[in-house]
């Protein structure tokens, strides 16, 4: 799912960046959002089996993640899809738990 412009773009910049052309704050920008374009989206479906594996309620999903309860219920019905830290919230606690974020 990585976009290879991006990638592309991240080893022009690390080679300027070696030169000393890129400081370090935009190469670490860079990567950030190479490393964001990598993330796995996770379906309707796979959000719904989380909750339900941690046993917690759309709500309770939410205010872990600082979202609306309505977005929750959205990314469920597959009518739009976490992305940026609410994805990367979601990983951890599929990979850890609701405890790791609580």
């Amino acid at each position: 799912m990585s976009d290879p412009r991006l990638q592309k773009m991240q080893k022009m910049a690390q080679r300027l960046h070696e030169t000393g052309t890129v400081d370090v704050l935009t190469m670490r920008k860079i990567d950030a959002l190479a490393m964001q374009d990598q993330l796995e989206v996770m379906s309707a479906r796979q959000i719904k089996e989380l909750r339900a594996k941690q046993g917690i309620s759309q709500g309770v999903l939410a205010v872990a993640l600082n979202m609306s309860a309505e977005s929750v219920k959205k990314w469920e019905q597959g009518k739009s899809q976490p992305h940026g830290a609410a994805l990367r919230l979601l990983k951890l606690i599929d990979r850890n738990g609701i405890a790791a974020v609580l």
